[in-house]
């Protein structure tokens, strides 16, 4: 009885530093996602981020390795979306997203929650843009993630428009339209240096989306 109870309290404390680990994770991450975007990628360091985290950059090398590992962390956690520690693949959007009545709905609600992602992302996707031209990782960051949008646009849009794609376009061909009209790059000329708002740009990805891979009900 007694070696039971001297294990709890191991087990407790063992808890509160995960959860308080995470919780310095996710400062850090916060922190140099607004560095990144104020001041970007060349003129970010570990020591300023560390400083705004309140941080040793010691504790950032020893989780993120690098600079480079830093802003890898912060974009795939704005992907996520913020203090989510599930991962996006397991989160239920998407059965919401399937429980809608019939093919238009779901194509709908899959445009919302994609504008969604790309509010929340297109400032680091502009920082990676910024960083391709001197550092070559992000060249490659940037392959990685049109990779990963490709292959999730793939997935869904066989789960949630299927049989009710247009004649002829192939799930391939509709999945890489998807992946152009939902780019960041076209989402930061609209909003940012077109002046649209988020509700505009996201009638518009749904109108094209709608008429190019569905056609006229």
């Amino acid at each position: 009885m007694m070696a039971r109870s001297r294990q709890r309290p191991r087990r407790y404390s063992s808890a509160i530093r995960s959860e308080q680990a995470e919780l310095t994770r996710q400062r850090v991450l916060d922190a140099a996602a607004g560095l990144f975007v104020r001041l970007g990628y060349a003129g970010t360091t570990i020591t300023a981020v560390a400083a705004e985290a309140g941080v040793s950059p010691e504790t950032i090398y020893a989780t993120f390795d690098s600079k480079r590992g830093l802003l890898e962390g912060v974009i795939d956690g704005t992907i996520m979306g913020p203090g989510s520690p599930v991962p996006l693949e397991e989160q239920s959007v998407w059965d919401a997203i399937a429980e809608q009545p019939d093919a238009r709905e779901r194509l709908r609600a899959y445009v919302e929650f994609s504008c969604g992602v790309l509010s929340r992302t297109s400032p680091i996707h502009q920082v990676i843009r910024g960083a391709a031209d001197s550092e070559s990782f992000a060249v490659e960051l940037s392959d990685r993630l049109l990779r990963e949008r490709l292959a999730s646009n793939v997935r869904h849009l066989r789960d949630y428009v299927g049989a009710d794609l247009r004649e002829g376009l192939t799930l391939q061909r509709a999945a890489e339209r998807y992946c152009a009209i939902t780019s960041p790059e076209m989402h930061h000329l609209l909003t940012v240096r077109l002046g649209w708002s988020r509700k505009a740009h996201q009638e518009w990805v749904l109108a094209l989306a709608v008429q190019d891979l569905r056609g006229p009900d």
